[in-house]
This record gives structure tokens, sequence and C-alpha cells, in this order.
């Protein structure tokens, strides 16, 4: 299942480990450095990302603000949720680094429940808690 990385680039390096351990828990992550080409309609390629996932996770640090892109995520968000019910989770994680957190758009706040969790671990730990899909169960491998 794919799951929405949503983020501004100065944290890429917090979601790319996301990401990564998702990928070994046999998620396919949704990350624009991943998943998008050179010259790709970017509302094209950001609504086929949200519309092939089952959860968007919005990852709030204090570098997380709108230059174009967030509301439009949001909005994406926000509609995959209404069409698809409980097949669609909106996860937002808020972190605090150095003293410092991002504020949670009102977009976002006034819909959904957020975490500010304590560590990456309990981080990780909200989204795969809040994922509308259970992990697999645990087999030997191949």
């Amino acid at each position: 299942m794919k799951i929405f990385l949503s983020h501004k680039g100065a944290d890429k390096a917090l979601v790319r480990d996301f990401s990564q351990t998702l990928k070994l828990l046999g998620f396919d992550p949704w990350l624009d450095e991943d998943a998008m080409v050179a010259g790709v309609n970017l509302d094209r390629a950001i609504l086929k990302g949200f519309e092939d996932s089952c959860a968007a996770v919005f990852f709030i640090t204090e570098n997380f603000v709108d230059e174009k892109w967030l509301a439009t995520e949001i909005e994406y968000a926000v509609d995959q949720k209404r069409s698809k019910g409980d097949k669609f989770s909106v996860i937002t994680l808020k972190f605090v680094r150095n003293g410092k957190s991002g504020t949670v758009p009102d977009l976002l706040q006034k819909r959904f429940l957020y975490k500010e969790p304590k560590s990456d671990l309990e981080a990780f730990r909200e989204v795969i808690k809040a994922l509308p899909i259970e992990v697999g169960s645990v087999r030997w491998r191949s």
C-alpha cells in the first residue's frame, strides 16, 4: 500500500528515514524524489500520489510553512478521506526539534487529531497505529 509523505524539503532526511523503514515493512511510501521524474506535471503527480495511497502523513516541523503546495496537499488529503472514508487516514505528526516546533495548519487541526511524538520511534509507531490497514503476519523469509 502506498503512503503519501508530505513534508518540506528541509526535512528530507527525517522523511527518508521513515520512507526506508516503511519499505522494510512492505509498504510503498510516496516520496516526491522517488515518485516524480523530471518534467512531470506537479499537480497531476501529487494528485495521483494521493489517489493511489491509503494514507497521508504530514510531517510538521518549524520548516512546514505554505509555499503553494501545502494547502493543495491538505485539500487532496481531505478529498481522499471524504471519498475513501475509513480506507484512508490523515496522519499529522508535530515534531519538536531544538526546542522549536511547527504550527499545524488550521485545515488539518480543525478536522483531524494530531500527535506530538517525543521521539522519531514514537512518531513511527503513531503512523503504524493510524494506518487503515494492518501490518502483515510474521513469516519466514523466502
